[in-house]
């Protein structure tokens, strides 16, 4: 009887990781059970916009086929697509709106725009996925793990993957002193029901995604569209569209003496808006001036979490997508590196739970998979990094900036070089000094090994107080 046939593998969050990685397993029989702090589907909304590009293969190769085949049901723009119309992802300086920068177009078998909430309803086809169980605690044995939840119950399984987000619950249990990255920049984003005419000016530059930054005084703005009529055969739909507007977090921004903080209330939110709005160019400028005053906008502090190479787990819990490396969209390759983190996961320990392997095996299989994770996204998380520090800082933008670099799984960054330069800049503007401490790649210890722990340390309760307020991406 093989492992996965004794106890079920645990997946804590059913976020694109956790979902992608339950259909894997399924497919080769093995048993998983996820677990998901939400009450459905529907609680996060349609979410943020995706691009997937380098994963897109990845993401095929790890679905059956009749959910590959209904990708296009999570698409932005379905008869935007049929018609072969494809983004170039353009750049554009907004106090002149003149083009900056673009992206070649891309075919539909190498890149594709999908919401998240749109991704995440086909992932969860035929899962049966356990609502309304926040994490409460994590308790490894040397031959299971459990994980309890906050009413009451708890579940026993050979493995525990977490893919509970950027907020991790797990991740604090395991590394209660590895704390997110906080970026000095703030941001706001709405979402827009726009009609034809109202949203055909910025269409008009890109069907798909657009994004710039002012010149004069640095703050950054995207575009992003998230649904539209083509994708609806009942009554009218308008197009919706997301907006995030976002600054540099220092002093003497936008001539204020102290760094502008999140406004509390929706209506300073928007007054803060209109005035970044109102040196902008068309169509950016008449776009924000346009938004309603009713509108709900939604704060974000950008964090961010590289993961050391030397970072390994030791018992039988491990971190993936998010909760393992959560990314700065400004790269917008987050989704990407949780695709392939299913497909580094499930390569590694699918082939040893059907052979009937050890634990002893099995957690080779996960120091590897540790491995070629913080390799591959460490240089990753610390680009997006760089690009959204580039995105606030005009002069930092050029062709070798990250923001406007090619995107790819295995990004050629040199930390010494990118980030010491970024601080020399930074100190050099008389700006908040950005401790890049958090990004040196030391060594970075998991918990210790079973048997040197009491069986306090093994049973990590998580309190409600700990969790405090966190930011979920889910992926």
């Amino acid at each position: 009887m093989t492992l996965s046939q004794t106890k079920p593998i645990l997946i804590i969050g059913a976020g694109i990781s956790g979902l992608l990685l339950a259909q894997n397993l399924a497919q080769h029989g093995i048993s998983a059970r996820v677990f998901e702090r939400d009450m459905d589907l529907e609680t996060r909304g349609l979410g943020w916009g995706l691009t997937l590009h380098w994963s897109l293969p990845a993401l095929k190769s790890l679905l059956p086929e009749h959910l590959v085949q209904r990708l296009p049901e999570a698409y932005v723009d379905r008869l935007a697509v049929e018609g072969r119309l494809s983004s170039t992802f353009p750049f554009f300086d907004l106090s002149t709106g003149e083009l900056k920068a673009s992206t070649p177009r891309a075919p539909e078998a190498d890149r594709i725009r999908v919401t998240r909430k749109g991704l995440r309803d086909i992932l969860a086809t035929g899962i049966h996925i356990e609502w309304d169980k926040a994490l409460s605690g994590v308790c490894s044995t040397s031959d299971s793990v459990t994980a309890t939840f906050e009413d009451g119950s708890s579940a026993t399984g050979c493995l525990l993957i977490a893919c509970d987000g950027a907020g991790s619950r797990v991740r604090r249990a395991l590394f209660p002193d590895w704390q997110l990255y906080q970026i000095p920049v703030r941001m706001l984003g709405v979402k827009l029901a726009l009609s034809c005419q109202q949203i055909k000016p910025i269409r008009d530059l890109d069907p798909f995604f657009l994004q710039g930054t002012h010149s004069k005084n640095d703050t950054f703005v995207y575009v992003s569209l998230l649904d539209s009529p083509g994708n609806h055969k009942d009554s009218p739909h308008p197009y919706v569209c997301q907006m995030c507007v976002s600054w540099p977090y220092r002093e003497g921004f936008f001539n204020s003496i102290s760094p502008i903080e999140l406004p509390a209330t929706d209506e300073e939110r928007h007054s803060l808006v209109r005035g970044f709005a109102e040196s902008w160019a068309e169509p950016f400028r008449s776009l924000a001036m346009g938004i309603p005053a009713s509108a709900e906008w939604k704060g974000l502090k950008i964090q961010d979490l590289p993961p050391s190479r030397h970072l390994r787990t030791t018992g039988r819990a491990v971190l993936m997508g998010d909760a393992f490396h959560a990314t700065a969209m400004y790269r917008g390759e987050g989704a990407n590196h949780a695709i392939l983190d299913v497909q580094d996961l499930v390569d590694r320990i699918v082939p040893i739970l059907e052979a009937d392997g050890d634990f002893s095996t099995l957690r080779s299989a996960l120091d590897e998979y540790e491995h070629a994770v913080a390799s591959r996204a460490r240089p990753g998380v610390l680009a997006s990094r760089q690009a959204c520090l580039d995105a606030h800082d005009w002069k930092s933008i050029t062709s070798k900036s990250p923001l406007l670099t090619r995107r790819t799984p295995f990004v050629a960054f040199d930390e010494k070089v990118g980030l010491s330069a970024r601080v020399q800049r930074l100190s050099t503007k008389r700006t908040i000094t950005v401790d890049m401490s958090t990004a040196t790649d030391r060594p970075f210890a998991g918990p210790p090994p079973l048997a040197a722990r009491s069986n306090a340390d093994q049973n990590v309760a998580l309190s409600k107080a700990a969790f405090g307020c966190m930011t979920e991406c889910g992926t």
